[in-house]
């Protein structure tokens, strides 16, 4: 199992993120989702052996949602939720 933190761009409402948890919680291999409208972001359980985090960026576009991982996620403001979750 892994976990990834997605920083969202697009949801801009309670709706839009009972929907960004939807489409990652119906992504193949994913176990875990926590949807923060607040910080803009996605923590993400998955496993790596079914998905990856290009897969689910690429799930949520499809539904108009852009979302970037890891490193392009810290540059923009992103954080790994340790400190300030």
């Amino acid at each position: 199992m892994q976990t990834a933190v997605l920083k969202i761009d697009g949801m801009n409402s309670e709706a839009c993120a009972d929907k960004v948890a939807q489409i990652l919680n119906s992504s193949n291999g994913v176990s875990d989702v926590r949807v923060s409208l607040l910080n803009s972001q996605a923590d993400v359980q998955f496993d790596e052996r079914h998905t990856s985090t290009e897969q689910l960026a690429g799930n949520l576009a499809s539904a108009g949602y852009q979302a970037q991982s890891g490193k392009a996620a810290e540059k923009n403001g992103g954080c790994c939720g340790g400190c300030c979750g």
